[in-house]
């Protein structure tokens, strides 16, 4: 009996990076979502069902790390990987993704990590935002 296929969704502003991410991701038997834009990245994830996403850093609207937020807030334990050229990326928004791959990287990179997030699927633990009233006091 045949797997079933995975669902990805890519989004990044950089219309060649798209199309570059559909067409290897289906060679590789994926299907694939993508948006162009941050905001209707944001609405495909909400409205369709993904098993990944592959999300770019530098967006013009709204960044990467502001779109894997309000993912993990919505549906926590759809696993994301984000993609950039951009770095160092911020420490924060590379704890609120699974997998990390450099745009400069081999194709083979962000196949792997795919293959990684999918297989951990849904053990992952959701991200919680930090509280900051239980922090533990710093000395002065």
């Amino acid at each position: 009996m045949a797997r079933p296929q995975k669902t990805l969704l890519c989004i990044d502003d950089y219309q060649s990076s798209l199309n570059l991410c559909k067409i290897v991701l289906e060679d590789f038997g994926y299907k694939v979502s993508t948006a162009s834009s941050a905001r209707e990245g944001l609405e495909i994830f909400a409205s369709h069902v993904s098993d990944a996403v592959i999300l770019d850093y530098q967006m013009p609207e709204m960044n990467g790390e502001l779109v894997a937020a309000e993912m993990r807030r919505t549906k926590p334990r759809v696993p994301i990987l984000m993609l950039s050229g951009w770095l160092p990326l911020p420490e924060s928004a590379l704890q609120l993704v699974d997998e990390f791959v450099a745009k400069g990287d081999p194709v083979e990179f962000m196949l792997l990590a795919i293959q990684r997030v999918l297989s951990r699927g849904e053990k992952r633990k959701p991200v919680r935002p930090v509280d900051r009233r239980r922090e533990p006091k710093r000395w002065a």
